[in-house]
């Protein structure tokens, strides 16, 4: 949350010509046909739901491979986000050595400040949000990632750029 993750897809989309897939849509989308709000924590408690319900395939079932089969010329894809090591090591026995799992992150202080900026209720919403044991399984993903990349330290651009360097690997 507020790590940066929009800001590095653009730079790889506007420069390396990725196409996103993405599965906060894909959420949404769901949300909305049930009449649910669309808020964070609903957001959440349904990914969790399609984790249970789906033994954590539905991002690559209902998510990646219809984007990716409605798109058979494009190469280069990213996911926007994983929230945990079982969709992770799904998609590497899905689609083997050609997944690589970035991960992006900013110092704490970092990302309280980027949601300070959108205002006060954010600020709480963030605070309230990253106690989901979601996020706190998202955050631990760092430990298994092929490179985590923070975006205190580098532009979108130059962590595009360092993704080139391992994707190209």
């Amino acid at each position: 949350m507020a790590g940066g993750k929009t800001s590095v897809s653009g730079s790889l989309q506007e420069s390396h010509g990725f196409v996103p897939i993405s599965s906060g849509s894909f959420l949404r989308a769901q949300l909305a046909a049930q009449n649910e709000p669309i808020d964070r924590r609903t957001l959440q408690e349904l990914g969790d739901y399609l984790d249970t319900a789906t033994d954590f395939s539905w991002l690559i079932e209902s998510v990646a491979s219809p984007a990716i089969e409605v798109r058979p010329d494009a190469h280069n894809w990213l996911l926007d986000a994983v929230r945990k090591l079982q969709q992770v090591a799904l998609f590497r026995l899905r689609f083997g050595d050609v997944v690589r799992h970035v991960h992006i992150v900013a110092p704490e202080s970092v990302l309280e400040q980027r949601y300070a900026a959108r205002g006060l209720s954010h600020l709480e919403d963030y605070q309230a949000s990253v106690l989901h044991p979601n996020e706190q399984s998202a955050r631990s993903l760092a430990d298994f990632a092929d490179k985590v990349l923070d975006t205190k330290q580098y532009t979108p651009l130059e962590i595009a750029d360092q993704i080139m360097d391992i994707w190209e690997k």
